[in-house]
């Protein structure tokens, strides 16, 4: 897909070091799915669409490329490529959501789809403290059902959310999450011996967004996180997953 240049035409500060940009732009794309954001004369990455109609990005600041994402004000040009990537697929009437910290990017628009097509959600989101915890009001408005965890005990329960996890008795027909892949690990443990179908959204390093280049394989089987995900169904990982990522060189190195 070719390059689209668009204007900002919003910008919301949601917590300290994290920002939503929203574009002057609606495009259609699936809850889960993907852009390739560039910046002339930096860089381009990738960014999970917080918002798929009205195309949005939620980033927290954590480098060069974000640090100048942050600085884009309303009016300012953005390009970006995309929709990519497998989204999530939306299936059962009982679905149990686990999302931490900027996680929380790709999860608010499945959150809202899922209970649009009234289905009964039940969203566990995790942080380091109440501050960093985003999209609350957003997710509340949905009318799912949502639970906190904070690891200093600043709101919710006190830990993670694989804590606030462990305390969940009910049955789910599916469940979704994304977060740092050591919880993932956690999640998909927790609904494996549940027999919970699930569905995970994955990090990797990306260059091409399109399965060119190979540079997010997530393992030697040929899987790319780019082009066969960044969502993944449970019975698809085994390999890396949980054990290594790549770096720019496409060496492995432990998580």
């Amino acid at each position: 897909m070719n390059l689209i240049t668009t204007k900002i035409a919003k910008v919301i500060e949601e917590a300290p070091n994290i920002k939503t940009f929203i574009f002057d732009f609606k495009g259609k794309a699936t809850p889960g799915q993907f852009i390739m954001v560039w910046l002339p004369g930096i860089n381009e990455k990738p960014m999970s669409l917080s918002y798929v109609e009205n195309f949005g990005i939620t980033v927290k600041k954590v480098g060069e490329f974000t640090e100048k994402l942050h600085e884009l004000e309303e009016g300012d040009l953005i390009g970006f490529r995309g929709p990519y990537g497998r989204g999530f697929k939306i299936e059962g009437e009982k679905l149990l959501i686990v999302v931490g910290g900027i996680g929380i990017a790709p999860i608010a628009p499945l959150v809202e789809e899922a209970t649009r097509l009234s289905k009964e959600a039940t969203v566990i989101m995790g942080a380091r403290n109440k501050n960093e915890l985003i999209f609350v009001e957003r997710i509340k408005k949905t009318g799912a059902k949502i639970i906190l965890a904070t690891e200093d005990g600043s709101i919710g329960v006190k830990g993670t959310v694989i804590d606030a996890l462990m305390l969940r008795k009910e049955s789910f027909d599916q469940c979704f999450a994304c977060g740092p892949e050591k919880m993932l690990v956690q999640v998909l443990k927790y609904a494996k011996a549940r027999k919970i179908p699930t569905q995970l959204s994955l990090e990797r390093y990306f260059k091409c967004g399109i399965g060119i280049c190979g540079s997010c394989a997530l393992d030697d089987k040929g899987l790319l996180v780019c082009r066969d995900g960044p969502v993944f169904y449970d019975h698809e990982l085994n390999g890396e997953f949980g054990k290594y990522k790549r770096d720019a060189s496409g060496r492995r190195i432990k998580i």
